[in-house]
Formats: C-alpha cells, sequence, structure tokens
C-alpha cells in the first residue's frame, strides 16, 4: 500500500551509524533512499533547492567512515566562504566526531599553515581554489580521503578548479567515493554528460527529485511564477535606435573584413553579443599565432567597440537611462586616461554618443525619474503591495548589475515600509563601489532574517546555497538565459511556506529572448535528466571492462599461478563436511574496514552489484564465512609466521589464500622484486600453501570476483 507524505514523516527514520547523532537529525525517506544508493559510488545528486542536499551528504559521510579505515578524511567543498561556513556547522552539529576534528581551509588560512591543518583534521571544508594549489604544489594528497563532496556540482566544467581536483583523486585513491550536489546540471545532455565525466560519476548514479515527485512534494510549498512585462518609454526607444545605428556599421566592418559570415540587412538582429565574444577568442589566437594576420588588429578594436555597444543596449533595455548616464560619464573620464583603450577613446568622441550622454544628463537635471527604467515603478509597486498584505513578508530582488543594486536600494529608501539593503560579493570596484567583507555579508543576513530589513537587494552573489531566511517574495528584477542561474533563484523560496517568484521583463527586447531561452532550456533539462537516468551505463569508474585486453591480460595472470583456484575449490568441498550455519549471514564479503582504500575493492565492488559488510577484524577478506583472503606484506611476514598463522586459519577456514602483495613495492637492491617473488612461489609450493602475487590493483580484484563467482553459483 502507497503511503502518504503526512504517513511516511509519522514513521522514524534512522540510518544506523556511531557517526551519526541520529536524535538530532529529522530525516526524510527521499534522503534516506538517495544517501543508502551513493555508498561507495560516484554519484550525482539532483534536488531543488531547499530539500536538504547537506543531510544527504551527511548521511553518506557517515556511511563512507563506517566502511572506510578508521582516520579516513572527508572533504567538503564549495564555491564560496559563506557556504563553507554553513557546511561546517551543519557537519558538525550531525556528525559524532569530536569538535577539534573539523577544519575550515580556504586562502584566509596561510599556506604553510594549512599541511599540518590537513594532517590533524577528520573532516575538512575547502574553497575549490585553496584545495587545487595545494595539491597542485603537493603539500598533501588525498591518498587518505574516503569522500569528497562537490557542492553547487555544476561548477565542474572548463579550469573550473572541480575538475582538476576530481582527476587527481580518481589517480590517488581508486576506492574514494565522489558526492557531486547541484539543483542544476545543465539543460543539455552534453552538459549533464560533461560534468559526470569530469567528476568520474556514471550516468546510471544520477539520482533525481523534481518538486513534484511524490516522495518530495509533500516537504515543498506551492511556488507560483508570475511574469510581468513593461514597455520602453519613448526616450528609451530613441537612444535604443541610435545605438543600432553605432552597432550596425561596427558589424558591417567586421563584415567587409571577411570575419563575419552572416550576410543580412539588419546584422545586428542575427548577430547577437555572444557571437562577438567568439569572434573575439579567435581575432586573439591569430594574433598570437604565426599565420596571417591582415586586418586581425583592427577587426579586434572593432569587436571592442561592438562588445561596448552591447552593453550599452543592455544597459537601456534591463538597468535605465540613469544607469547608462553614469556608464558614460565614466567611458569619459576613462577615455581621457593614458591606458585607455583605442575601443574606448573612438566611442567617447563618437558625436552620437556624446550627444547621447547629453540628452540624458539634461533629463537628469529637469526630470530624473524620466531616466528611471518603468521596471523599477512596478518592482515599487509589487513591494508596496506585498507589505500591506503581510508586514512581515521578506522579499529578495535580483538584479544582474551591482550599479543598478545600490541605484535601486537608493530608490527604494524613500518609501515608508520598505527596508532595502545592498547584498554584493567581496570585491571592491571603485571608491563608490566598494565590496562586502564575510562579516559584513552574514552580519546583513541577521538583520534580513531578524526583520531589521525586510527587502534584500542582490546580485547573484545571493544565488548559490547561502542560509538567506525563508523568503515569501523572490524577484528577478532582469532576466537571465541560463537555466542555472534561474533554478538557483527560485530555490530562494517555497521551502517552507508558500513562496512566489516575479519575473520583471521588457516586452520586445532581449530581455523577452532571455526569459523565453530560460524557461525552454529549464524543461529540456528535465527531460534531459529523465533520460540520463533511464540509460544503463556511463563513465564507470571500474575502468577494466569486461572483454577487454586489460581484462584478459589480468585473468591470464591469475590462471598462470601456481594453483587452479576452482579445482581446489572442490577439492576442498570433497574432503570437508562443515555444516553451514543456518542463521541469515549480515554479508557474503566481509572486508576489513582498515584494508587500504589503494585496492579499489569497496568501489568496484559496488560497480559489480556486490554487497559486502566492512568490519574491525584481524583478516582482510572473508566470503561466505568459510574462505579467507589474507593479504601480506613481502617485507614484513616471514615463512615460519606465515606457517603457524596459516595452521591456525586452517582451523577456522575451507580455503585459505595468500596475496603477496607488490602492487607498489620498490626494490632496495637489484632484482628484489623478481627475488622476492620467486622466494614466494617455492614456499606456496613446499608448503601446499595457496599463494598469489599481485602486481596490479585490478588483479585482487577478479581474483576476489572469480572466487565469489564461483560459489555463489554453488551456493
Amino acid at each position: 500500500m502507497q503511503m502518504s507524505n503526512s504517513q511516511e514523516k509519522m514513521i522514524p527514520l534512522h540510518i544506523k551509524s556511531t557517526f551519526l547523532h541520529n536524535d538530532k537529525i529529522e530525516l526524510r525517506k527521499y534522503q534516506v533512499d538517495i544517501a543508502l544508493q551513493c555508498i561507495a559510488k560516484n554519484s550525482l545528486v539532483v534536488i531543488p533547492t531547499g530539500l536538504g542536499k547537506t543531510i544527504i551528504a551527511i548521511l553518506v559521510a557517515a556511511k563512507t567512515l563506517e566502511v572506510s579505515p578508521p582516520n579516513s578524511k572527508v572533504i567538503v567543498m564549495a564555491p564560496t566562504r559563506p557556504l563553507i561556513n554553513q557546511h561546517y556547522d551543519t557537519f558538525q552539529e550531525f556528525l559524532t566526531l569530536p569538535e577539534d576534528q573539523y577544519s575550515i581551509l580556504t586562502g584566509k588560512i596561510s599556506p604553510e599553515a594549512r599541511p599540518e591543518e590537513f594532517r590533524s583534521h577528520q573532516v575538512l571544508f575547502f574553497t575549490p581554489q585553496t584545495l587545487r594549489n595545494d595539491l597542485v604544489s603537493g603539500k598533501y594528497s588525498l591518498e587518505n580521503t574516503c569522500l569528497l563532496v562537490f557542492d553547487e556540482a555544476h561548477h565542474a566544467s572548463g579550469d573550473y578548479p572541480y575538475t582538476m581536483i576530481a582527476d587527481l583523486y580518481e589517480t590517488q585513491n581508486p576506492d574514494g567515493t565522489v558526492l557531486g550536489l547541484t539543483a542544476s546540471p545543465g539543460s543539455s545532455q552534453r552538459a549533464i554528460n560533461e560534468l559526470c565525466l569530469n567528476l568520474h560519476i556514471s550516468s546510471s548514479n544520477i539520482h533525481i527529485r523534481k518538486r513534484k515527485d511524490e516522495d518530495v512534494k509533500g516537504y515543498i510549498k506551492p511556488m507560483d511564477i508570475y511574469k510581468i512585462g513593461v514597455n520602453l518609454t519613448s526616450l528609451m526607444e530613441d537612444v535604443r535606435k541610435v545605438l543600432y545605428l553605432i552597432l550596425e556599421e561596427r558589424l558591417r566592418y567586421l563584415s567587409q573584413l571577411g570575419f563575419l559570415k552572416v550576410q543580412t540587412e539588419k546584422l545586428f538582429e542575427k548577430i547577437i553579443r555572444k557571437d562577438l565574444l567568439e569572434l573575439n577568442r579567435k581575432l586573439l589566437a591569430i594574433i598570437r599565432g604565426d599565420g596571417e594576420k591582415t586586418g586581425a588588429y583592427k577587426a579586434l578594436s572593432i569587436n571592442a567597440q561592438g562588445l561596448i555597444v552591447y552593453h550599452m543596449l543592455e544597459l537601456v533595455e534591463q538597468q535605465g537611462l540613469d544607469v547608462l548616464l553614469k556608464y558614460l560619464e565614466k567611458l569619459q573620464k576613462d577615455a581621457c586616461k593614458k591606458n585607455s583603450s583605442k575601443a574606448n577613446r573612438i566611442l567617447a568622441t563618437d558625436s552620437r554618443v556624446r550627444r547621447i550622454q547629453l540628452e540624458l544628463k539634461k533629463h537628469h537635471e529637469f526630470d530624473p525619474n524620466s531616466l528611471l527604467h518603468p521596471k523599477l515603478k512596478v518592482l515599487r509597486s509589487v513591494l508596496t503591495d506585498e507589505f500591506s498584505k503581510n508586514i512581515e513578508s521578506k522579499i529578495l530582488v535580483f538584479v544582474k548589475l551591482r550599479a543598478s543594486v545600490k541605484n535601486i536600494v537608493k530608490k527604494l529608501e524613500n518609501y515608508d515600509g520598505i527596508r532595502p539593503v545592498r547584498f554584493v560579493g567581496q570585491a571592491t570596484k571603485s571608491e563608490d563601489d566598494k565590496g562586502l567583507s564575510q562579516k559584513k555579508q552574514i552580519e546583513i543576513l541577521d538583520k534580513f532574517k531578524q526583520g531589521l530589513y525586510n527587502v534584500l537587494v542582490s546580485t547573484n552573489v545571493g544565488e548559490e546555497g547561502l542560509d538567506i531566511a525563508e523568503c515569501d517574495l523572490v524577484i528577478f528584477y532582469d532576466v537571465v538565459a541560463s537555466e542555472i542561474r534561474l533554478i538557483q533563484r527560485k530555490g530562494r523560496t517555497a521551502r517552507h511556506r508558500e513562496g512566489r517568484v516575479i519575473i520583471l521583463y521588457c516586452r520586445n527586447t532581449n530581455d523577452e529572448v532571455y526569459l523565453q531561452i530560460a524557461m525552454n532550456k529549464l524543461k529540456r533539462m528535465q527531460k534531459t535528466l529523465k533520460d540520463s537516468k533511464k540509460k544503463k551505463g556511463g563513465f564507470s569508474r571500474f575502468t577494466v571492462e569486461k572483454g577487454s585486453e586489460l581484462e584478459n591480460e589480468v585473468k591470464g595472470k591469475i590462471q598462470k599461478k601456481q594453483f587452479n583456484l576452482v579445482d581446489f575449490v572442490n577439492k576442498k568441498e570433497k574432503e570437508t563436511h562443515t555444516k553451514v550455519l543456518e542463521e541469515e549471514k549480515k554479508a557474503d564479503i566481509i572486508i576489513n574496514s582498515e584494508l587500504d582504500m589503494k585496492y579499489g575493492l569497496r568501489k568496484n565492488l559496488n560497480t559489480a552489484s556486490i554487497e559486502f559488510l566492512a568490519e574491525h577484524t584481524k583478516f582482510s577478506l572473508i566470503l561466505f564465512e568459510k574462505i579467507l583472503i589474507q593479504i601480506v606484506d613481502p617485507r614484513k611476514w616471514n615463512e615460519s609466521e606465515l606457517i603457524k598463522f596459516y595452521e591456525e586459519w586452517k582451523k577456522r577456514f575451507e580455503l585459505i589464500v595468500l596475496v603477496i602483495d607488490f602492487v607498489e613495492f620498490s626494490e632496495t637492491y637489484p632484482d628484489e622484486h623478481r627475488l622476492l617473488k620467486q622466494k614466494f612461489v617455492d614456499f606456496g609450493r613446499t608448503q601446499n600453501i595457496q599463494l598469489v602475487n599481485i602486481d596490479t590493483h585490478e588483479e585482487l580484484f577478479f581474483l576476489l570476483k572469480n572466487v565469489y563467482d564461483y560459489n555463489n553459483k554453488s551456493k
């Protein structure tokens, strides 16, 4: 019988773990279901913002620590320091490890101090840039890290540090687990494939929940989305027409030089800003190369002018003429500087640009409100209406440009009941546009939660993961074409109570186009994720594929050893009449929890869908309670000790295989490797002990799997 969400909430849910404070954490069924599927498997978790991705990471961390060697490390990464601090507090609250085992490592900690911090703590919280820099410089490695958490995993593309860190982890720790967390992995199959490939995650290990899914919808409050369009004023239309004329001239020039292939009457209707950014990249490559450079330098300057005009057009359509006026005044000042670019100087002296500036300055003196974007009036109206209905409302307004953030806050401060505050990143742009320190950001967010401010006007710094108070209303002052940013912004509301999203856009402009693009990408992403989940295979971490040359090579090595394993098992079964215990076994394979992660056994067993249990024991691997595979260090054991322990082990196990580990063996004298191997082969033959020398991690897994498969069939 299907349970309702309310019934599910009444059932106490637990994940048994000595590393978890079960009494402190309120688990949800979907969190437990997802977490259990991520143990010892590289996985990507895609769930809407506000559904507790961090709790899933904590559950996975607790269970991963259980099956890993003692003192294995967990590393949690996130793009920003405030987000790292949040994870630090949450992990510390719900894991049972003592407080002195947690540490935050960011650029704020000196490079000299970080190695000791890394060595002396078990759960570490990093900004990606810091971890990448330390790994590249060899300050420490990830060989003892059992879990790597990539929060906001959609960043794992291009040159972002996540990609390099995942590659190093794959090399340094074959048994380590990757957990990627995001609400927005990308709209295209290509983007999702790239994300999974960069993090070494199989496409079969993507765990998805949507707002409408049965097991999560009870935890998400309704979210209404409204789109409000406004029209450009006549003055804005006039300015835009002049700017399009200036832009068209630049595009025509690029076309004549042969750098634009589009042929049409109005190039500005076909060429977008993205095209010019791509052309800029190509022109720079031509200039840096050894080939023909005719026209490239001139085209680069013309292209730069085109990009500046595109920016002016965006200011008109999205931010308002008052913001454009400030930009034009800055353009004039910059053009007078010695290091000013040629593109700046040409546009600053263009009579049409000067005329626009003078006209806007005149309006600013006599009627400053005529320069305001119509969206600002709608914004003011929406805020006033919201506070008239609920004076306790908290509203988050997302704005693209920092200059507009400051402008909007200044305008809203004049209205009773509206208590706005500016929220931007840490970088300082100028004397008039100073950044906010992390301490100041946290202080503003606390005051917003307390209600001292009721409107948070934020750039994209407020999009990802920050512990912003529950918002009743989220407003997009301008539109973004990115479905990822759309999801992140929407996720700031409708977590614990009903919420609304209002998207403001300008009709018959690129604003309207961007809105449609974002909505289409969002739909495509949901479909792509469904398709990805249905597909089998993907990017398996276990790289020895069935039927491959490597598999045949490893199998061949095992078969060339001094015994036939299957024959030996048959012989043992005939010789012994030991009764099989009738009580239910916990797992067919028991791994010593202290077994080195370099072998990759935990990950490979999961890939092969073979259940195992990790326990603290003196034995390396136990199969079906009757077979022992004991790993031996060739330098730490002598013949008399092996014989002594072998006789003792025979009393408990029907089959014993000694695995002599030469995987990372380095010689201390010439030919030591070969001589030691021969010594163990001779020893095994004279003592009638089943012994295997291994040179690769894969050999150990194939040995284990062959024994498992044979005995599993004969059970």
